[in-house]
């Protein structure tokens, strides 16, 4: 399961970029709401009681605000495999607001693996094509943030809500959201669709089906199973298959530069999960 989960979020950045390219960039990702609420809409029930404005707060981190800013970073972006690494950083900065809003225990070991990350991120920009590219960079790394910044409203919530109606209630959230947005601030919409080449709904069908629905439901039954920390270090080869595919369809240029950023970036990843799961032990 960590596998495919790994290869379909490895192939769904490529089809993600490709898809964005040819269309708006928020309605790209409204369509492929739509398509998670079509599917998913059954599971919908009430929100946990008591909880509300946490629990809407933590559906607008993960949903419209991460994917309508990451979006559109992956529009402005001419090469991915940068944009790829910054969406990694969403677990160092998970462990930095745990730290700060939940008073959670940090070691310092999981400190180091935070620290590494986001100066292997940040070193990506001493090559020139990623400095040129360094708006977009920034934006997928803030989305990044916003998606840790979700995670830990959602543990914050407990362990009472449903994975399916939580999938359901994103996706309620983020495509009228998303949608209404992309009205408002982006131009071209029939033009755009009526160019694009039949594959690109493809990708978005894929978007929502294959990696949303499928890939998030073995995620979930893994989760009930196994720690965090277990499991994250084995979807870090998500890039790497990012990685090769952006080079080998998309004809990116990968530099040594990138190539030390990105691995320094992805130890940090692997550090902070490993630590977790040590201080765990030791607890």
């Amino acid at each position: 399961m960590l596998l495919s989960i790994a290869l379909i979020w490895g192939v769904n950045n490529i089809l993600a970029k490709i898809a964005v390219d040819a269309l708006p960039a928020m309605m790209m990702a409204a369509l492929r709401f739509i398509i998670v609420l079509a599917v998913l809409a059954v599971w919908l029930k009430p929100p946990p009681k008591g909880q509300l404005p946490l629990f809407f707060a933590m559906l607008a981190f993960i949903g419209p605000l991460h994917f309508a800013i990451q979006s559109i970073g992956l529009k402005l972006a001419t090469d991915l495999p940068p944009m790829i690494v910054a969406m990694q950083l969403w677990a160092p900065a998970s462990v930095v607001f745990a730290a700060l809003f939940l008073g959670e225990h940090v070691s310092r070991l999981r400190w180091a693996g935070v620290g590494i990350s986001f100066v292997g991120a940040a070193s990506m920009n001493f090559d020139p094509t990623v400095l040129a590219q360094g708006w977009p960079l920034f934006l997928v790394a803030i989305a990044s943030a916003i998606y840790g910044a979700g995670t830990v409203m959602v543990r914050k919530l407990g362990g009472g809500l449903d994975p399916w109606a939580t999938q359901a209630w994103i996706a309620l959230a983020a495509a009228p959201t998303l949608l209404i947005a992309s009205l408002t601030f982006e131009r071209g919409h029939v033009e755009a669709a009526q160019a694009a080449h039949w594959s690109v709904w493809v990708f978005i069908a894929f978007g929502a089906l294959v990696s949303s629905v499928v890939a998030n439901a073995f995620m979930f039954k893994l989760l009930q199973k196994y720690e965090v920390s277990r499991t994250t270090p084995f979807l870090l080869l998500t890039p790497v298959i990012s990685f090769a595919l952006a080079i080998a369809i998309l004809h990116d240029r990968i530099t040594v530069q990138i190539l030390i950023g990105a691995a320094a970036t992805l130890a940090g990843v692997a550090l902070v999960a490993l630590a977790e799961r040590r201080f765990k032990a030791v607890a």
